[in-house]
């Protein structure tokens, strides 16, 4: 082989690399290229919970519309806010129908059929969902039936936010996701502690991230450990619940991979898209 062409073949090979090591990671995103994506997010740096410190949280199962014979298998979080309520994000259910889901509540598990099983008779999706900006109004209310079975302990409603907290605030996340970006999900219920990001610093944060669509609006919240990293939400906590004081304030969206010091992880904001929430709530 001539010495030109030696030339060329490693600048190509030098290009190739390049580019692989600059590609940002995709915004809760599981695996892009997958006929079923999965939504992204788990619990990056957080502990082992029990759904008794969270009986507010589901698990979402889905699965293809083309592959029926297949077992429901868990694709995002949720938020119990009533008997037949769960608040989940936008992007976990956007293109698809209910009969494609099962809940799960009252389970400490990802896989099985323990705790209580129903379905999503219904599927309320933001209709701004991402009008603005990339993963504004990143909520959807799922209406389910028959209705669960609240008893307080496993299994209750939580009481939504009506002001966003305050920056500093320690909120806990929970879910079933990745404890990695691009990791492996984890089998039990996990949470993890973060403290409130305010959105001008956020803003900051993620002002050279992707174009001008991703931006941090007043229908997002921020949180994570800015400087420090290492704890997050992650693949597959999609859709699950921010809680501050026994309120929930966040649905789990979007962010720069995982757990990362410079990019803390972005929220529905439920307080600012309150207003939308009680407007498309069933008449209980």
């Amino acid at each position: 082989m001539s010495p030109s062409w030696l030339v060329y073949l490693s600048a190509c090979l030098i290009c190739c690399l390049v580019a692989t090591t600059t590609v940002r990671g995709l915004p809760l995103q599981e695996d892009q290229d997958a006929k079923i994506d999965i939504p992204d997010g788990r619990i990056v740096g957080g502990y082992v919970t029990d759904i008794a410190q969270c009986p507010y949280q589901i698990s979402l199962r889905y699965k293809g519309i083309t592959t029926p014979q297949n077992a429901y298998s868990h694709r995002c979080g949720g938020s119990i806010i009533s008997s037949n309520e769960v608040l989940t994000a936008a992007h976990c259910v956007i293109g698809t129908v209910p009969s494609q889901y099962k809940v799960v509540a009252g389970s400490n598990y990802r896989t099985g059929s323990d705790g209580v099983i129903t379905s999503v008779k219904e599927i309320i999706m933001h209709e701004g969902y991402f009008s603005g900006a990339a993963y504004n109004n990143d909520v959807a209310l799922l209406i389910l039936d028959p209705p669960l079975p609240l008893n307080n302990f496993t299994i209750k409603a939580i009481q939504l936010a009506s002001e966003p907290p305050l920056p500093g605030a320690i909120s806990k996340i929970s879910g079933w996701g990745t404890t990695s970006s691009g990791g492996t999900a984890s089998d039990v219920l996990l949470a993890v502690d973060v403290p409130i990001v305010s959105n001008e610093v956020c803003n900051q944060d993620y002002e050279d991230f992707g174009d001008e669509t991703y931006q941090i609006t007043k229908e997002m919240l921020c949180a994570g450990k800015r400087g420090v990293g290492g704890a997050d939400a992650c693949q597959g906590d999609s859709g699950g619940p921010l809680v501050v004081r026994d309120q929930l304030y966040g649905v789990v969206s979007w962010g720069n991979r995982c757990a990362l010091a410079d990019y803390p992880g972005v929220y529905a904001n439920v307080a600012e898209l309150r207003s939308w929430i009680d407007v498309n709530r069933p008449a209980l």
